[in-house]
């Protein structure tokens, strides 16, 4: 697996974790101590200024000095109603639950000093589990109390994982029926202002709670239950008061932890007073819902993630720690809007995922190194440059310096291949495959110094090719299919100078293309040797061969002698030397050009034009054709010159009046199809010392020839060549009883094959 293959599937396996795990966190709220502890912190930044119609009458301990230890007779507290009654505050909420009863006259008493004051709550408390399987039992203040209070609200308090007081709920029940108890505060609320408070109405259900900003500890004016029930506190300091009355001595038990940040506890009158001051400034702080929780905690998550693809390592920790920066301050922010964005499952997320990503990067690219050094272990080229052995190190260090080493010696090997092709002996230069140059050579560059790379092929082609030459070359380039044997053109450069042009492709390990290299191979010489050879051959196949001819027709006509036949041989062989030699040579520099040439036929046409040989030494050619009408691919004149000079070497090795016999079919090798011809004379057969030797040129042995014409050697040589250019065989070997016989196989041409499929 490549490397971007394998880092996508890591990156997907991390994020589908840090998404998973937030969610986790989030929904069955794992790290609400951590959270709790960030809001604790914020809120140290900015508390509420305490709302100043509040006044917090204290069951204080020198209330308990003066009045005795609690509870206090019924009595007691109906003297401070009668006093409060005087006063005329607002509201009074009574933080002391009167759900038992105690002496009839004193209750009697308290009802009247009750009914005497407007606005006045109870509380009322829950008991769980409730009686008859109910899940909770309401308990009410008795039948007196109840019936002459203003109103009675639920005086709850709920206590977060780590024991504090930070939230509360503003009714108890179910907010949509008729069941639902709202809290003390949210009663008095309604006594005062006339109406639900608005943090009332934006809640769905009463098990929603809000967290409550807490003023500093003491901000609320308060007094003394006693200085007040002893007429010590002017009753103007009353009116128009939000009097709430609760125990604050310490053994009361009436005390709670609060975040407050000094690790003391708070009455919970004085928790009441910071939840009423709250609602009546709507500063609650309501926690943001499940679905915005998780978008807010996953963003910068995502963030972090993307960023992986495209910053490197130093930004990527920079806006890592950018980002738990920037969650911190989204809290705090919301916090200003009364709105609370719990940060501890985004921080998680945030620190999980960077390590994970760098572990799992970082074993990704271990592997890849690891791979990638075996691999180019395996395969690079050893160039002549030494290397330093590599030291103990841990794992990542070593593969680190055996890439840095592997990177060296890529380096070097550049320079080394740049500096070899620079130095060719020939002009080369590579385009890339928009056909713009990459890269020339010292010959290529020639005229053009170090701009030759700004230059496109075209370009090139201008500087080096004739404008006779120009379009052929171009045609060459153009070509999708080159032919295998002759992958090069030829063109004459504006100098004058005859090159040789091939075009290779460069492909990469991976097999997709990247460009081309052109090397333009100086061919003058060799250009100019070829024109003399076909002068040459000119020479032989003409010049030499006209006056052969000239005397062969002036003995045409003349009376047979041994002089005359004896000249008329010698033509013969002379021109037969010149076909074998000029033949020789234009199979080694031409392309074959097959036809479909019917097999016999061409035999038979090659044995007539023997007969006045045959005719001479009485000598019968008999051509048995079993072949069916094969067809073989081949070229008439070549083949035809074949099977003319093994014809001729089975008359001039046979006895006088002996039988040639050629036998033609269609066989087998290796599964394939092929056209065999045999030809078998009833000579002496093949000296042993020519067996091995029978197809190399200038190899004969004429001692067992009925003949006085010697050949050169070339006759067999040009056969084999010919049977080698058609895809063929031809072998040679002594008959049992005996003579020689030459065997030749050529492939059955390929749409014969189909046919006979």
């Amino acid at each position: 697996m490549k490397l971007r293959q394998r880092l996508v599937l890591e990156w997907l396996a991390v994020a589908f974790l840090a998404s998973l795990v937030v969610l986790i966190l989030i929904h069955w709220d794992s790290i609400s101590r951590f959270d709790n502890l960030v809001y604790d912190q914020l809120s140290e930044i900015d508390r509420p200024v305490p709302q100043p119609d509040i006044l917090i009458v204290q069951i204080d301990e020198d209330s308990l000095a003066a009045f005795g230890k609690w509870p206090w007779p019924r009595n007691r507290h109906a003297e401070l109603f009668e006093q409060l009654a005087k006063g005329k505050p607002k509201a009074i909420g009574f933080d002391i639950l009167l759900s038992e009863p105690g002496a009839p006259d004193d209750d009697a008493q308290l009802a009247r000093a009750m009914a005497i004051n407007s606005g006045l709550f109870l509380p009322l408390h829950f008991v769980f589990p409730g009686r008859d399987g109910a899940e909770y039992d309401v308990k009410l203040p008795i039948g007196a109390f109840a019936d002459v209070a203003s109103g009675l609200g639920n005086v709850n308090l709920t206590l977060d994982a780590d024991g504090l007081v930070r939230r509360s709920a503003l009714c108890f029940g179910d907010k949509m029926s008729e069941s639902n108890w709202p809290h003390l505060m949210e009663k008095i609320y309604r006594s005062v202002h006339g109406r639900p408070s608005p943090a009332f109405n934006r809640i769905q259900d009463c098990e929603e709670t809000m967290l409550v900003p807490f003023a500093q500890r003491g901000g609320y004016q308060s007094v003394s239950y006693a200085a007040l029930a002893n007429g010590d506190v002017p009753l103007t300091f009353l009116k128009d008061k939000i009097i709430l009355i609760g125990a604050t001595a310490n053994g009361l038990g009436d005390q709670y932890s609060v975040p407050l940040g000094d690790g003391g506890t708070l009455a919970g009158v004085e928790i009441m007073a910071n939840l009423y001051g709250a609602i009546v400034r709507d500063d609650l702080v309501r926690p943001i819902s499940f679905g915005p929780q998780v978008l807010l905690a996953l963003l910068p998550v995502w963030i972090l993630l993307f960023g992986f693809w495209r910053w490197h390592p130093r930004t990527t920790i920079i806006v890592s720690f950018a980002l738990i920066l920037a969650i911190l301050v989204a809290s705090a922010t919301f916090l200003q809007f009364a709105l609370w964005f719990a940060p501890g499952a985004a921080l998680v997320g945030v620190i999980l995922v960077y390590p994970i990503w760098g572990w799992r990067r970082l074993q990704a690219t271990s592997d890849f190194m690891d791979s990638e050094l075996n691999n180019f272990h395996r395969s690079k080229i050893d160039i002549p440059i030494m290397r330093p052995e590599l030291g103990p190190v841990d794992v990542i260090t070593g593969q680190a310096e055996q890439l840095t080493h592997a990177i060296s010696h890529v380096r070097d090997l550049r320079r080394f291949i740049g500096d070899a092709l620079r130095n060719l002996p020939d002009p080369m230069f590579i385009t890339d495959l928009e056909d713009k140059v990459t890269f020339v050579n010292q010959l290529a560059q020639t005229g053009v110094e170090d701009g030759a790379q700004e230059l496109a092929l075209d370009d090139m082609l201008n500087r080096f090719v004739s404008l006779d030459d120009l379009q052929e070359v171009k045609d060459y380039l153009d070509l999708k299919n080159r032919p295998t044997k002759q992958d090069y053109v030829e063109f004459t450069s504006l100098d004058s100078e005859i090159f040789a042009m091939r075009r290779a492709p460069i492909v990469s390990d991976e097999g997709s293309l990247k460009g081309y290299i052109h090397y333009l191979a100086d061919i003058t010489e060799v250009a100019h040797a070829a024109e003399q050879r076909e002068q040459v051959l000119q020479l032989l196949s003409h010049d030499m061969r006209a006056p052969q001819a000239a005397i062969l027709a002036l003995l045409d006509g003349e009376a047979a002698n041994d002089i005359t036949g004896r000249i008329e041989g010698h033509a013969r062989r002379t021109l037969a030397l010149a076909d074998n030699f000029v033949g020789l040579a234009r199979i080694d520099s031409s392309e074959f050009a097959g036809e479909d040439v019917l097999l016999a036929e061409l035999v038979a046409e090659a044995n007539d034009s023997l007969w006045p040989l045959c005719k001479t030494r009485g000598i019968q050619c008999e051509v048995d054709d079993q072949s069916d009408g094969a067809f073989v691919s081949g070229e008439p004149s070549t083949l035809y010159r074949s099977f003319v000079n093994l014809i001729d070497n089975a008359i001039k090795y046979s006895p006088e009046n002996g039988v040639v016999a050629v036998a033609i079919r269609v066989t087998e090798l290796d599964r394939q199809p092929f056209v065999s011809v045999a030809i078998a004379d009833q000579g002496e057969g093949i000296s042993k010392e020519m067996l091995g030797q029978l197809f190399e040129r200038f190899a004969s042995d004429d001692s067992m020839a009925h003949s006085s014409i010697k050949g050169a050697g070339l006759g067999l040589n040009f056969v084999a060549k010919v049977m080698e250019r058609h895809g063929g065989h031809i072998r040679g070997e002594n008959q049992r009883d005996g003579g020689a016989r030459f065997t030749v196989l050529l492939p059955l041409a390929a749409e014969i094959e189909e046919n006979e499929e």
